[in-house]
């Protein structure tokens, strides 16, 4: 049987052999150029399936080293820690917890709710006889948005600032063995703190200005304002702040001030970053207390001097941790060589 075929490419090609009939194209049909596109793109697909393998293979590789890495470091760090040390210096702290949580039943049981009441009015007496005005009114009249983040940036890490410095003194080589007096110091300046203020309850010029005292100056009627952070609740369009502090046990304990305590603990107990940092962070909180109207200044003073005289009687007094001799740089043998060198030349 005679077979006919087309010589032009694209076309039909027609095989006729043996009473059998078969259609076929030509490679540069169309047909053809889609199989081939076809095999370039699976091609490229198994080609991008097994780079993005070993892309997650390498990660993976990587991540385990890391952890692996870092679970090394912590024991090593771990090992370095005296845990007796940690837990003796923990003491006062853990005495202030107690404290702080069940103020009110400890009030009960040793009668002093019975002698002791809330002072609404002695701070801002005491306030305007040092000061002749009233430094937090003076702030809060430029309230705004711009001020009211500002001065909740320092309130939000005021609960994460200890566990960050210690965690800070922990990884730091230099600085590890401050951990203790850190502890020691926070805690007393906490427990004195606590102390004080459940002896002698005063309330904060938040409260004192928005509350209603009849002619004997007895309360009459109170807000639930907490301060100027209701500015920021009523802007974000969630009851955050004042939901959080006003759930505090201890509510008229405005004297001395503990968020300016804090950070001064900070400052006189080798700071991070550096002591002009530190300092501006003291000065940062006590700007946020007195604008919110969380504190009057009177209390950010007792704050300072109150962790100024807990840290003296470290150092002069009695403390069972030595103070860190580590950060003292002291000269490598290589510079005393060439002062000893320099020495004998001079002579």
């Amino acid at each position: 049987m005679s077979s006919r075929t087309s010589t032009v490419p694209g076309k039909k090609r027609f095989y006729m052999s043996s009473g059998r009939f078969r259609l076929d194209y030509v490679r540069g049909g169309f047909f053809g150029q889609r199989q081939a596109l076809s095999m370039q793109l699976l091609a490229s697909w198994k080609i991008l399936c097994f780079s993005f393998q070993k892309t997650l293979r390498a990660y993976y590789y990587s991540r385990k080293m890391l952890i692996m890495n870092l679970y090394r470091d912590v024991r090593k760090v771990a090992r370095q820690i005296s845990f007796g040390k940690l837990l003796l210096a923990f003491i006062p702290y853990i005495l202030y917890l107690l404290v702080f949580s069940f103020n009110q039943q400890l009030s009960h049981l040793t009668h002093v709710d019975k002698i002791v009441h809330p002072n609404y009015s002695i701070l801002s007496k005491i306030e305007y006889t040092l000061f002749f005005c009233y430094p937090h009114k003076l702030l809060s009249s430029l309230a705004n948005p711009v001020f009211d983040f500002l001065a909740a940036i320092p309130y939000v890490f005021h609960f994460v600032l200890p566990f960050a410095f210690s965690l800070y003194l922990v990884l730091s080589n230099e600085k590890r063995e401050a951990l203790y007096p850190f502890v020691w110091c926070a805690g007393w300046v906490n427990l004195v703190a606590v102390v004080v203020q459940v002896l002698f309850p005063t309330a904060p010029p938040w409260f004192t200005d928005s509350a209603v005292f009849d002619e004997d100056h007895d309360l009459v009627y109170e807000y639930a304002v907490e301060g100027g952070f209701h500015r920021l609740d009523r802007l974000m369009g969630r009851d955050l702040f004042c939901a959080l502090y006003s759930q505090s046990p201890l509510k008229f304990g405005a004297f001395p001030s503990l968020h300016v305590a804090w950070p001064m603990v900070v400052l006189v107990n080798h700071p991070w970053v550096g002591t002009k940092f530190a300092l501006c962070h003291v000065v940062w909180i006590i700007f946020a207390a007195l604008y919110i109207t969380h504190h009057y200044l009177i209390d950010a003073v007792a704050g300072v001097v109150l962790v100024l005289v807990v840290r003296y009687s470290m150092l002069k007094l009695c403390s069972p941790f030595p103070e860190l001799e580590v950060l003292k740089k002291k000269p490598t043998k290589l510079k005393q060589a060439n002062h000893t060198e320099s020495t004998v030349i001079e002579v």
